[in-house]
C-alpha cells in the first residue's frame, strides 16, 4: 500500500474520468462508423488510422490509475501539498508511465 494525499487522489479521479469520457467518445464514433461505413473504410479508420491503438492506450492508462487508487491509502491533510502537473504527467511522457506521488 502506498499513501497519497486527498489532493492527489482527486486529481487521479479527475484524470480517470477524462480518460473514460474519451474512451466513450471513441466507442460511440466506432459504433457510428461501423453502421454507416463500408467494412473497408471502417477498417482503415479503426486499424490503420490508429483509433484502436488510441483506445487501448487510454484503457491502459485508466487501468493503471484504477490500480493506484485501489491500492492506496488516502492521507487526509488539512493543507495538502500542491503539485503543478497531473499525477500521470510527472512521468515525463504525458502519462505513459505513472509514478508514485
Amino acid at each position: 500500500m502506498r499513501t497519497i494525499s486527498q489532493f492527489d487522489a482527486q486529481r487521479y479521479k479527475t484524470e480517470l474520468e477524462g480518460l473514460r469520457d474519451e474512451m466513450t467518445d471513441i466507442l460511440l464514433e466506432m459504433e457510428q462508423r461501423h453502421s454507416t461505413s463500408s467494412r473497408e473504410n471502417f477498417s482503415k479508420w479503426w486499424d490503420e488510422g490508429g483509433a484502436m491503438r488510441h483506445y487501448f492506450d487510454l484503457k491502459g492508462k485508466a487501468e493503471k490509475i484504477e490500480q493506484i487508487l485501489a491500492f492506496s491509502v488516502i492521507e487526509e491533510e488539512e493543507y495538502p501539498k500542491m503539485r503543478g502537473a497531473a499525477p500521470s504527467a510527472r512521468a515525463g511522457r504525458s502519462g505513459t508511465d505513472l509514478e508514485e506521488p
